[in-house]
């Protein structure tokens, strides 16, 4: 297993692509905290909970960025016939996958844990020389936990983009869902269900909920919270990652 593993970091490290969209995802936020703090007309009125927000909210187009990365990861495979080699080294098809989705939680926890800091500390020093007071322990400032749920989305998202990409092996149609799940066919979903009769339903779309957890705010009762949103797409997310698994051993490599 220590050799797939070796194996799947070697393929993440050496693609261009890759490299490219770790860096977006890592300079996007971080440049969005610069102008927030460079261009702010009242920076003493922007609080240690605004920042926090602005990064985490930001942040997740950092890890849709990243989701894309593991989805191009896996389905380039498959476009290019390289996966057969993979198969070939290692027949048990579910360590490969086992092997990616490692790879991805352990990149994913890595870069999204420096790019919220990364953007939080560019963000707090251009506004504090402004004349805001913004400090990490201020009072009603859930940072840590905040950041603990943009990494818990993050890796989920990681492993729902696999999952997608198994079931799917195509890039563009993967990219283009993965993309597309949180801002458009949940919100149909949601709108089809209450348009039924069913209510509260955009409370049980679990990409959505897992989404508006994030934030510092305090939840509304339509959403789920702390950590029961977390949760519940994590069990969504293994789930299609499961089924991708099972299909791709009934499916010719």
């Amino acid at each position: 297993m220590i050799s797939v593993l070796r194996a799947e970091w070697t393929k993440v490290r050496t693609v261009r692509v890759h490299w490219i969209l770790v860096i977006v995802a890592m300079a996007f936020p971080t440049v969005v905290a610069a102008l927030v703090g460079t261009f702010n007309p009242n920076p003493q009125w922007v609080y240690s909970r605004d920042l926090v927000d602005i990064v985490s909210g930001v942040g997740v187009v950092s890890l849709l960025l990243l989701a894309s990365l593991w989805v191009i990861n896996l389905t380039s495979e498959y476009s290019h016939g390289t996966i057969r080699v993979t198969y070939a080294a290692v027949p048990a098809r579910w360590k490969v996958l086992l092997a990616k989705a490692t790879v991805g939680t352990l990149v994913t926890l890595v870069v999204m844990s420096v790019t919220f800091w990364l953007a939080w500390f560019v963000g707090s020093t251009i506004l504090n020389g402004r004349g805001a007071s913004i400090r990490l322990g201020d009072q009603g400032v859930d940072a840590g936990g905040v950041f603990v749920s943009l990494l818990a989305l993050a890796v989920i998202v990681s492993w729902f983009a696999l999952g997608l990409g198994a079931i799917i092996r195509n890039s563009p149609a993967s990219v283009v869902v993965v993309l597309l799940w949180p801002l458009l066919i949940e919100n149909l979903v949601a709108l089809a269900l209450t348009l039924a009769g069913v209510e509260s339903a955009s409370k049980w779309m679990p990409y959505q909920s897992a989404i508006q957890a994030v934030s510092s705010a305090d939840p509304s009762p339509d959403v789920l919270g702390r950590p029961e949103a977390q949760l519940y797409f994590g069990a969504v997310a293994l789930g299609l990652l499961l089924i991708g698994g099972l299909l791709d051993r009934r499916r010719d490599a």
